[in-house]
């Protein structure tokens, strides 16, 4: 069973879950914990959850990698910043984990991305 079919969303809820979706946009390079969120957006951490997976189809910690895949790809594509520099830049402790999680958003390595922008 969903999250979202166990809890009730308000629109108050909804409306907490678009600030926080702002605030992942804005931070994403920070870390970033469902409970200092919710604290954040004063939203339960469930309701919090249920509203990211309502509203973007992800749950929350991947939406969070989603956003730090996004902000990376301008980046890899324009700069010539060494991936592990983008890795940290965006949010990643490793780059071995960036690589990771770029394919997992992509089907594309984040080195293979900056080729195919550079060839385009």
């Amino acid at each position: 069973m969903q999250l979202e079919a166990i809890l009730r969303l308000t629109k108050y809820d909804i409306r907490c879950t678009h600030e926080a979706m702002d605030y992942i946009d804005k931070h994403y390079a920070d870390y970033i914990s469902a409970e200092s969120l919710s604290m954040e957006v004063s939203l339960s951490v469930k309701k919090l959850q249920a509203g990211i997976q309502r509203e973007t189809g992800l749950a929350l910690h991947d939406y969070i990698l989603r956003v730090r895949v996004e902000k990376a790809k301008p980046l890899l594509s324009d700069t010539n910043k060494p991936i592990k520099a983008i890795a940290d830049a965006v949010g990643f402790k490793t780059t071995s984990h960036f690589g990771e999680v770029f394919r997992k958003f992509t089907n594309i390595t984040p080195s293979a991305f900056r080729n195919c922008m550079i060839e385009a």
